[in-house]
Parts: C-alpha cells; sequence; structure tokens
C-alpha cells in the first residue's frame, strides 16, 4: 500500500504530462518541414529548366518545319524556272522535249509531293479553232478547251507530265476561267514574279480522298518583245509554266516522319487562321491519339510568291514526352517520400506507447461493437431468422420471423420444422414431404440449400404466407458433424399476389388486343414479329403463328419489302425518323399476294434498354374508293360550273364596259359586286380543279433545270402589284447568285403566288413582307415572313387541309378558298420537296420550303464543272 502510494506521490502532475505530450507531437511536423522546403525549392528550380529547354525544342522544331515548306516551294519555283527557260531558248518546245525534260527532274525521287508541271499555252477567240485542230493533229482527236463557252481570252493547258493517273483530267482545262487560278496568273504577269494560288479544288480530284490544292506559275513570253512595262508583258504573253499541287501530299513528301511524335500543325491560306482557309491539318495523318490541350502554341506566317500562308503549331503527347524530365519528378518523390519517411519514423518513436494503449482499448470497443451489432442486426434484419438444433428443432426466431409466420417465438420453441402445427405447399399446391423441407435437406446433405419457394401456414395464423428460404447448416470445429441449422427467409407473398395480379392483367389486355378492330404488330430491332392480333389476322390474312417469329417485310410489297431492313438498320444507327412517330399511308400485301391501301402508325418503345416497336395498321380501301368518288364528284361538278360561271362573268364585264356610265350608281354597284364574285368562284373552281389534278395524279410537270434565284424575282415582280393594293411592302433577301432545282417554273411562281398573297393579306398596313432564299443542307430554302397576327393555336393541326380557314365565318375579314396551302403542299412534294412555318402569336408567321439542289451530271457520270460564278461553288 506505501509503494502504491509512493508511485502515486512520484508521477508528474497531468498539466505536466499533457504540456509534454503537446511538445512530443510537435517534433514529427519540424522534421517534416525542415526535409521538405529544401525538396520543394530544387524541384522548382528543375521545372522552371526543363520548361526553358521545352521552349527551345518547340521554336526550333516549328522553325525546321517553315524553313522546309519556304525552301520547297523554293526548289520547285527553281524547276518552273528551268522550263522556262527551255521555253525562252528555243522557239518551240515540242510534247516531246517537255517530256524529257519533266522526266529528267526525277520529280518523284527528288521533289516527292508534286503533282506534275506543265504548260499552259495563251490562246486567242480568233485562234481557239485552230489551237483545237492543232493538237488534234498531234494524236489526241478528242481534244478540247474546257469549260467550253466563249471568253475573252484562254489559257489551255497542253502539256503536263506526268501525263497519266490524275493528270489527264486537267489536259486542255483553261485554268484562266476560274477566278482563283485567274488571280494567281493575272499577278504573275502584272509583278513579271512566280506566284502561287489561293486554295482551289484541282481538277486532278478525281478519286480518293479529296484534298485541298493550290497551282505555281511562272509566265513566259515570245522573245524579241519589251517586257518593261504591264501592257508590254501582257502583249507578249506566251503561256505559263505552271504545277499543281495535292497539299496533303506535298506536306508528306517535304516533312516526311519530320517532328511526327513531337508538333502537329495547320495551314490556312490567309493571314489568320480562318477555317474555309484550312489548307492541312497534319494530325488527320495519325488518328491514334489527339491533344486537345497542348502544352505549346505559336502562329507563323510563309509570305511565298503572292501569298501569305499562315502555320498554326501546337504540340503533340509525343512532345510532351519527350520533354518530360523524369529527373524533375524523380527528385521531387524522392525528397517527399524521404520527408515522409522521416516524418513518420519520428510520429513512431513519439507516439508508440500512446498507440499501443489506445490499440488496445480500440480492440476491446471493437469486440463489443460487433457482438452489439450481431444482435442489432438479428433483432431488427426484414429477413426472417429461425435456428434450429441437430434433431430440428427450433431454438430461436428473431422477431421479423415471428411476425411472417404468424405466431410467437414461445409457441415455435421445441417444434419442428416438420410438425404437423406446420401446414408447407409448393407453388403448384402440392405438399411438402417431410425429407423435402430445406432445414432437412441441409442437415442430411451438410450443405447449404437456398431458393426454396413455400407457401407456409401456422395452424394458429390465419392467412396463408409465401416465403423464399434458404438453410444454413453450421459444423462442429471438432467433430466436424452439423450442430445448427440457420433458415433464412423472405416474405414475398405480395410479389406472389403481383404475379397473380400480372397474369390477369396479361390476359385482361390480350382480350383487348384479340377484340379491337386495327391490326396491332410488335417487332423487335431485328424486325422480328413478336406478336400479330386476331384484327392483323383478318386484315393480311395470315395466322399468328405464319407471322411471328418472321421479318415484318413479309407484309409488305416492293419497294418496302427490299428497303425495310436497311430502313431499320439506319433508324437504328442514326436515330432518324421516316415512320416511326408519325401516321403515313403505306400499301401493305396480303396472304394471297393482294395490295391495299393502309394507315400505319409506329411508336418506339424501349424494353430491358432494347428498342422495341408497336404498329397500328388500319385498312383503309373503303376510305379510299369513297375519297376517289369525291373527287370525281367534285371534278364533274366544277367542269360544270366553269362554263356558266365564265359565261356570267363575261355577260356582266361586258354590260359594265358598255352602260356603266348610263346605269345608276347602286345599279352599278350591284353589277361590280357581281363581277367581283363571279371571278372569285372561278378561282374556287380553277383551285378545285387544280387540287384535283394534283392529289389524282393527273397534272403534268414540266420539270427542268431552273434558277431558284431568278423564279424568286419574277415572283416578287409579279405580286408587287397586290402588295401596293394593301399598302403592303415587298423585299427579296436572297444570300445566293444563283440556285439550281430541277422544277416546273411556272407551278413554282404559282407556290411562291399563293404564299406572298397569304402573307400580304394577312399583313397590316404599312408592313413589310421578306421574301429569303438561302442554302439548307444539300438543297435550298425560300421563306415568306410577314408581320401579320400568327396563326392560331387551334388551326395549326389543319392549315394545310383542303378548304381551311382560321376564321371560316361568313363575316370574316380576309377572303380566300382554304386552297392555296393545300395546293402548295402538293406541288413541293411533287418536287421532292416540302413546306412547313413557324409563327408566333402578335409578331407574325413564316412560311418556308425546301427543294433539293439539282447537280447536273456529264456523260462520263461525274459532276460537271459550274460556271465561275459564284467562285465557291466551283471545282478546279
Amino acid at each position: 500500500m506505501q509503494d502504491r502510494t509512493q508511485a502515486i506521490r512520484s508521477s508528474p502532475p497531468e498539466s505536466v504530462r499533457a504540456g509534454n505530450a503537446g511538445i512530443r507531437s510537435l517534433i514529427p511536423w519540424i522534421v517534416l518541414l525542415a526535409t521538405l522546403l529544401p525538396v520543394l525549392l530544387a524541384w522548382n528550380g528543375l521545372t522552371e529548366q526543363r520548361q526553358v529547354l521545352a521552349n527551345r525544342q518547340f521554336e526550333l522544331l516549328s522553325r525546321e518545319i517553315r524553313e522546309a515548306i519556304a525552301q520547297r516551294l523554293l526548289d520547285h519555283k527553281q524547276i518552273l524556272l528551268g522550263g522556262a527557260g527551255l521555253f525562252d531558248a528555243s522557239k518551240e518546245v515540242s510534247r516531246e522535249e517537255w517530256h524529257t525534260y519533266v522526266e529528267r527532274l526525277s520529280l518523284a525521287k527528288n521533289y516527292p509531293g508534286i503533282l506534275g508541271v506543265g504548260y499552259s499555252q495563251v490562246i486567242q477567240p480568233d485562234q481557239l479553232a485552230a489551237h483545237i485542230a492543232a493538237v488534234r493533229a498531234q494524236g489526241f482527236p478528242d481534244y478540247q478547251v474546257k469549260p467550253p463557252g466563249a471568253r475573252p481570252l484562254y489559257t489551255a493547258i497542253v502539256y503536263l507530265e506526268p501525263f497519266s493517273g490524275r493528270n489527264l483530267a486537267a489536259f486542255g482545262y483553261d485554268m484562266f476561267s476560274q477566278e482563283t487560278r485567274r488571280a494567281a496568273m493575272q499577278s504573275a504577269v502584272d509583278t513579271n514574279t512566280t506566284t502561287i494560288s489561293g486554295k482551289v479544288r484541282l481538277v486532278q480530284e478525281t478519286h480518293g480522298k479529296e484534298q485541298a490544292g493550290f497551282l505555281m506559275y511562272v509566265p513566259i513570253y515570245r522573245p524579241d518583245l519589251p517586257l518593261d512595262t504591264v501592257e508590254a508583258r501582257w502583249k507578249a504573253l506566251r503561256g505559263f509554266v505552271y504545277s499543281p499541287y495535292r497539299v496533303d501530299d506535298l506536306m508528306v513528301g517535304i516533312l516526311g516522319e519530320r517532328s511526327s511524335r513531337s508538333i502537329d500543325f495547320r495551314i490556312y491560306d490567309s493571314d489568320h487562321a480562318e477555317p474555309n482557309a484550312l489548307m492541312f491539318e497534319s494530325a488527320e495523318h495519325h488518328a491514334d491519339e489527339s491533344n486537345l490541350q497542348p502544352s505549346h502554341r505559336s502562329q507563323e506566317q510563309i509570305h511565298a510568291y503572292g501569298r501569305t500562308w499562315t502555320l498554326n503549331l501546337y504540340s503533340r503527347p509525343g512532345f510532351d514526352a519527350e520533354t518530360d524530365s523524369v529527373t524533375v519528378w524523380l527528385v521531387l518523390g524522392l525528397g517527399i517520400g524521404i520527408s515522409l519517411a522521416l516524418f513518420a519514423l519520428t510520429r513512431l518513436l513519439v507516439d508508440r506507447r500512446a498507440q499501443a494503449l489506445a490499440l488496445a482499448a480500440e480492440m476491446t470497443a471493437r469486440r463489443q461493437e460487433s457482438e452489439d451489432r450481431f444482435r442489432s442486426v438479428y433483432l431488427h434484419l426484414g429477413q426472417g431468422v429461425v435456428i434450429h438444433d441437430a434433431d430440428a428443432r427450433i431454438l430461436d426466431a428473431n422477431p421479423a420471423a415471428q411476425r411472417i409466420l404468424g405466431t410467437t417465438l414461445e409457441q415455435m420453441r421445441e417444434l419442428t420444422s416438420v410438425d404437423s402445427l406446420w401446414q408447407v405447399v409448393h407453388e403448384d399446391g402440392s405438399s411438402f414431404f417431410a425429407t423435402e423441407y430445406p432445414v432437412m435437406v441441409a442437415l442430411r446433405r451438410s450443405t447449404p440449400v437456398t431458393d426454396v419457394v413455400m407457401g407456409i401456414r401456422h395452424d394458429r395464423a390465419v392467412p396463408w404466407r409465401w416465403i423464399l428460404v434458404d438453410a444454413y447448416p453450421r459444423q462442429d470445429e471438432v467433430s466436424g458433424r452439423v450442430h445448427r441449422v440457420y433458415a433464412v427467409f423472405t416474405d414475398i407473398t405480395a410479389r406472389k399476389q403481383a404475379e397473380l395480379a400480372l397474369k390477369d392483367q396479361s390476359r385482361h389486355t390480350q382480350a383487348i388486343l384479340d377484340n379491337v378492330i386495327d391490326a396491332i404488330i410488335t417487332a423487335g430491332a431485328d424486325g422480328i414479329v413478336t406478336s400479330f392480333n386476331l384484327a392483323a389476322e383478318g386484315i393480311f390474312g395470315y395466322a399468328g403463328a405464319e407471322v411471328v417469329g418472321n421479318n415484318l417485310s413479309m407484309l409488305m410489297p416492293e419497294p418496302y419489302h427490299s428497303a425495310h431492313d436497311r430502313y431499320m438498320s439506319h433508324h437504328l444507327r442514326t436515330g432518324e425518323q421516316k415512320v416511326i412517330g408519325h401516321t403515313r399511308e403505306l400499301t401493305g400485301r396480303r396472304k394471297n399476294g393482294d395490295t391495299f391501301p393502309m394507315e400505319l402508325a409506329v411508336s418506339r418503345i424501349e424494353r430491358d434498354g432494347q428498342p422495341f416497336f408497336i404498329g397500328m395498321v388500319r385498312d383503309i380501301t373503303a376510305r379510299k374508293q369513297l375519297e376517289r368518288m369525291k373527287s370525281e364528284l367534285i371534278s364533274t361538278v366544277s367542269h360544270e360550273l366553269r362554263t356558266p360561271v365564265t359565261s356570267i362573268r363575261g355577260a356582266i364585264g361586258l354590260v359594265i364596259g358598255r352602260y356603266a356610265d348610263a346605269l345608276p350608281e347602286k345599279g352599278r354597284n350591284l353589277l361590280q359586286m357581281a363581277e367581283r364574285n363571279s371571278a372569285r368562284l372561278t378561282l374556287l373552281i380553277n383551285d378545285i380543279l387544280d387540287l384535283e389534278k394534283l392529289t389524282s395524279g393527273r397534272m403534268n410537270f414540266d420539270l427542268h433545270p431552273c434558277d431558284l434565284v431568278s423564279i424568286a424575282g419574277q415572283a416578287l415582280e409579279a405580286n408587287e402589284g397586290y402588295a401596293r393594293q394593301h399598302q403592303v411592302t415587298l423585299s427579296g433577301c436572297f444570300e445566293l447568285t444563283r440556285a439550281p432545282v430541277l422544277a416546273d417554273d411556272n407551278r413554282l411562281l404559282q407556290v411562291f403566288a399563293n404564299l406572298i398573297s397569304n402573307a400580304v393579306k394577312y399583313s397590316p398596313s404599312g408592313a413589310v413582307v421578306q421574301i429569303g432564299l438561302r442554302r439548307q443542307g444539300e438543297g435550298f430554302r425560300v421563306s415568306v415572313q410577314d408581320e401579320g397576327p400568327g396563326i392560331p393555336e387551334d388551326f395549326k393541326g389543319r392549315i394545310f387541309e383542303r378548304f381551311a380557314q382560321a376564321d371560316s365565318s361568313d363575316t370574316r375579314e380576309k377572303g380566300g378558298t382554304g386552297l392555296g396551302l393545300s395546293i402548295t403542299k402538293v406541288i413541293l412534294e411533287r418536287h421532292n420537296g416540302r413546306v412547313d412555318y413557324l409563327s408566333q402569336a402578335g409578331i407574325g408567321t413564316t412560311f418556308y420550303f425546301d427543294l433539293p439542289e439539282w447537280i447536273e451530271r456529264s456523260s462520263d457520270g461525274t459532276v460537271a464543272d459550274p460556271q465561275p460564278d459564284p467562285p465557291t461553288s466551283e471545282q478546279d
């Protein structure tokens, strides 16, 4: 007792121990700071040095690329000057001499990337026929100067070596006919220097991947003529020695593999980086990697032969890998590692005793926590747990088990799983044998038994419960015999009830499908039919078993039959919807081969992450027959009305013209009103006849190449008078100078008239109606924008229907037959076009239609060269 008291007295005060502990806890941090600071300073110095070296390396590689390009252009200039010297030294240079000269240059070996070296001869218009005859006499009977047409000056390509492959397409081509080439050739003569053209599309682009191109020109003159002025040089001009270049091939020939892992660059034919001026991008030649955030960038310019090229250079991941120094990161990593090791060692030595005590306390608390957690889980687990001994007697059951089984632990204790108080059945209602009970099987086999579905009811519990049971045996560690079995089960009564409800709902749904009058067909993403209701059997004549499991295309005639799988593949790949989400009229095929008109609506749903398609089909044979009868009746009535109405209108016009002055004012007003109404009735009859012809396919269309810009201008002029009557201004905004389409120009003028008259009619006095024309995708878009009140919401769905008018009352303010937009829609569909609109209440409405571009093709099937205007659409 005295020793214990002495020990207590000799112990330092608690405050002293706390202070010492605080000082010791600071020692590891002081050690860490003292070792980490020099490491960070060394790493920062090495990083700055590496960045300086990387900048120098990037500048060196950029300069090498720029100088290589400039040097190669200079080499090519010398080649052309040599060719020009050959012409200067000879009065005439034959085709064989030109071939020998170019062959000696060994272009493919010494100057890879050059497409050829050629001679373009200057030809005056009065010399054109003689020139063509002379070249044909050299063995080229099909020679022509192209493109055809009269021009003040021609520069036809007569020599181009090597004279094979792509270069054959350039033979006879008049480069002076194209604006970009012409500008470079004019500059070469005006300045008497070598020039290069801007970015063009070479006529040699006949196959393979298309590349940007440019050309280099050197003018040559007739000997013994003065060249001291621009006018003198043009008079003495003999032709041009030139070379065409495909930029991708040229850059590969110039640079080869140089800097391929280090630097990418783009070349723009401009003094700044314009997307439209992009001529070359090296990244396209190695798609294996990309660098979205390069570490180095620069922009440089090459001023060469009358053009300015902008080079955008940027580093690739390979450059960063080459310039990244492992030493820098090694120093940092080792330094931090050593610092942390010293910190950890110091901390370990300082806190060793405290850690040991804390570990012991933690282990004790963890063991107690584990026991508490197990007990808590057992008591609160949502699944039932029943513990059995080696004789299958129940020892314990958690609250969930008691709740599910509808009994108490006292009632279950000392019972076995096979006691007669339990009523147990299979899913099919048959009784369990005693040997089939999961607990008995686990005891017998000494292995777990899982996923056994049982219907169970205790004799004292009224409702049946369905449970999913797992039985896990536990063996004695010494004897190896099973001494416990844990039965873990889940209450699946709600799930079983839902399954029964689902089956009942399925039978209900099937009854509905079997009794609807429309065919309902379902199919998967592969087009294979999965269901075929009774109405479908009646419409198509197939039994359901004959269709289910087969491709949906069996119900379609040509061309839908052959195109079905291709359309499905295109839809799944791109998401484009031509039928899905819309109701369309198509043609179906019955089992006996007969075809019939049908209305099809297809919707897409997702099932288990896969697309699934539901088609609603309605046989509209009877409706089509009724529509045909209605159209025939309308046509007959309209024809019978036209003659008397025309006679009435003529008679009224005759009376007004001859006797207007003799009539009283009231009588004259009545006659004028009768004349206006007869004119309106004539317009209505004509619209009805036009619409009947369009819908029946009996109206002929004279489709031929037209200029949509010209037609729009005519329409603007034709409707000016009508607009002035309503005090409305028409304004044209055409973004194009040419818009070739295949069309019937008279019918398109009818479309313009319908849209413009509607816009004028619904615009207030003093308003402006805008008629626009621009490119849209692979075609052109015409828009007519008014400043009217907009289209009512309840009318938008019927706007293209026959006789549809927003105000259909007898007192409506605006006239019209209600057929204009319906006729417009049919005319544009016959032109492979479409019409639609945008409208905002109180702001106005814009109707627009799209037509595909007409591309004329030459006799060999290739796209013909368009005229030089506009330059952006030319092919070189």
